[in-house]
């Protein structure tokens, strides 16, 4: 039987209804076979399960998000040790190694398709069922339609991210003989698409809901501006990278063209940022007041709408030869972190979440991915690269060793949940356990501390798109490439800000509360392009294992790449004759970063890549057979071992 493209696997296939409106219970779907599509969309309660499915849908594809944006990275080594699951560590190995295949099936894309043709149904169907249900307001109408809009921008946003030219479309796709064969849509022009559509409807989702686990796994008004200031940044970084940091150019919306610039689109990432931060310490505040939750400590450090978590080192306080120190904000962040006062435990969710997929206990899907790629056993793909780490820190070990990060990030002290001896025997490496509950340990070996990590796995943990210190590293970069003294400046307090919270001296017992003083990682440099490289940095440590690395580097490579070297049908051509495109800024993302950890691979890997479009992935080879010659491979990786 002939494949169908991307497309068949994002049907409907009829109905579906949901039993539930929270994400406390996300989610039941009861196809109904002898119901038509025409006569399902009746009511809001129809709307809503197609709603629900669309979020239900996304968190099935957690795991390719996290492989796509992490697996390339150089925080990461595949595991070294003896592999319960060898043939997806085979596969993990070859990709790392800069040499993916279109045959890998890590490379499908349909599962995102599917989450987009969910929000395209309800866009459809939701002026028809506010016809028929008069107990539907216009009101809530307008907040859904937010929602779905937005989380159809941030799964293209993904796909831009991981494979630049995509197919692109907004029409519903209900049966196989509605099918069609889409072509590729540049990346830029989907990008200016997604901005436009989300400016379009910021301000119009809700700023939070009655449950407080929907405020975090739904789309706000908080998250549809940290998508902005996240897109905005891209816009200007690919731009930059194409036609110089001076260039402006035109959008062409309903109402005719709008004019931006490179600088302007830096701007407008800040902008949002602050918006974002807004709109979270309001969400934070009323949700407070209205559930009367026992209030966290938080630490600021001055800085606007940026009330943190904070971590309690007060156990460093008096020497001891042991340390057991409370990380309030790992926990309450990634995994168990608690709200008392209505009886309420949020497993993450926290008051720095903007949007999360949500997972629970005892439903499908579950996270498991997570233990998967950033565990610690036998069955873990990734280990941690202990030089990345350190480069990370302008290879200053003693302030490595400081940053609580570190702890539960780059371990090889690992002990089981009620282990008592440590793994490091016969689980060599260094591992992230963030997403592990880890509970830490320093114990006295002499006159130094070995740090230890008492972990308990778990497959349900959310998983985070944005949360606050991201959208203040995105704020933070984007000052510094506009550059000046006082973006400078900005950009230096918010960086420092994210690793004071995180900075405990355990050595000679005493908690960091002022600014990290001359001679260490604090003490940030003052030009622009060190200071995007100080945030990159900081971005590594801060949101590993989320899924994120990788989609860094790519942005820094297009970013510095050479226009002058590009013609104007070069720059965005896919044609296989201009592999030029882009060389420089690839080279500088390599000798810049990967090579800090993959030494031995930085100049195959540089040789590999080729241009920009070796930073993206390459299409599964069935999308491609399928789709008649309209979808065309990235050119780097024009061939697969199914090619004669």
């Amino acid at each position: 039987m002939k494949r169908k493209n991307i497309f068949k696997y994002a049907c409907l296939l009829g109905l579906i209804a949901v039993s539930t409106t929270s994400c406390d219970d996300w989610l039941t779907v009861y196809p109904q076979d002898r119901v038509v599509e025409e006569q399902f969309w009746e009511d809001k309660n129809d709307l809503e399960g197609v709603r629900y499915a669309a979020y239900k849908q996304m968190a099935t594809t957690a795991g390719r998000l996290a492989q796509w944006g992490d697996l390339r990275a150089d925080t990461y080594i595949i595991n070294p040790n003896t592999h319960s699951a060898q043939s997806s560590r085979d596969m993990y190995d070859e990709i790392k190694q800069g040499m993916p295949d279109s045959s890998m099936s890590i490379f499908e894309w349909g599962g995102l398709y599917t989450t987009i043709n969910y929000c395209n149904k309800v866009l459809q169907h939701g002026p028809e069922v506010l016809e028929k249900d008069k107990q539907f307001t216009t009101a809530e109408w307008l907040q859904i339609h937010a929602e779905m809009v937005a989380l159809r921008a941030l799964n293209y946003f993904y796909l831009i991210r991981a494979f630049k030219d995509v197919p692109y479309t907004t029409k519903v796709i209900n049966n196989d003989t509605q099918i069609e064969t889409f072509g590729l849509t540049m990346q830029l022009d989907i990008l200016d698409s997604i901005i436009i559509d989300c400016e379009s409807v910021a301000g119009q989702a809700r700023n939070r809901f009655t449950n407080p686990s929907d405020t975090k796994g739904l789309i706000t008004n908080c998250a549809i501006y940290a998508m902005l200031a996240d897109m905005y940044l891209w816009r200007a970084s690919l731009r930059q990278g194409r036609f110089g940091k001076s260039a402006t150019d035109t959008v062409a919306v309903d109402t005719g063209y709008i004019a931006h610039s490179v600088i302007g689109d830096y701007q407008m990432s800040a902008d949002y940022a602050d918006k974002a931060l807004a709109a979270l310490a309001y969400q934070n505040e009323e949700e407070s007041n209205s559930y009367n939750f026992a209030q966290q400590e938080i630490i600021n450090f001055g800085l606007t709408n940026c009330d943190m978590i904070k971590n309690d080192f007060d156990d460093v306080a008096s020497a001891s030869d042991n340390i057991d120190p409370s990380l309030e904000a790992q926990n309450s962040i990634f995994t168990s972190g608690s709200t008392t006062g209505v009886n309420i435990t949020r497993d993450g969710n926290s008051i720095e979440s903007m949007f999360e997929l949500q997972f629970r206990s005892g439903q499908s899907p579950s996270s498991s991915f997570l233990n998967s790629l950033y565990g610690y056993t036998n069955g873990t793909h990734l280990a941690i690269s202990q030089e990345a780490f350190l480069a990370a820190y302008n290879n200053n070990s003693q302030e490595q060793q400081y940053d609580s990060r570190f702890w539960i990030a780059c371990t090889d002290q690992i002990r089981t949940s009620g282990g008592t001896s440590s793994n490091t025997g016969t689980v060599g490496g260094y591992y992230c356990v963030k997403y592990m509950r880890p509970e830490i340990q320093m114990k006295k070996s002499g006159g130094d501390y070995e740090i230890s990590a008492t972990v308990d796995a778990y497959d349900y943990n959310n998983w985070i798109i944005y949360r606050m210190t991201e959208v203040m590293l995105i704020k933070a970069e984007a000052l510094a490439c506009i550059g000046g003294t006082d973006n400078n400046s900005k950009c230096r307090n918010l960086v420092n800000a994210i690793h004071r919270r995180s900075y405990c001296d355990y050595k000679n017992y005493r908690e960091v509360d002022s600014d990290i003083t001359s001679g260490t990682y604090g003490n940030a440099p003052s030009t622009g392009s060190d200071l995007v490289k100080l945030t990159m940095n900081e971005r590594q440590i801060e949101l590993i294992a989320e899924g994120k690395r990788w989609f860094d580097l790519v942005r820094y490579a297009e970013r510095n790449a050479n226009p002058a070297k590009e013609s104007a049908d070069e720059r965005e051509s896919t044609d296989e004759q201009f592999v030029g495109n882009g060389q420089e800024g690839v080279q500088k993302m390599v000798n810049d970063f990967m090579q800090n950890s993959v030494q031995k691979l930085a100049t195959v890997l540089a040789h590999r890549f080729k241009n920009r479009y070796g930073l993206y992935c390459p299409i599964y080879y069935m999308e491609v057979k399928a789709s008649e010659g309209k979808i065309t491979q990235n050119p780097v990786w024009n061939k697969s071992k199914y090619d004669n």
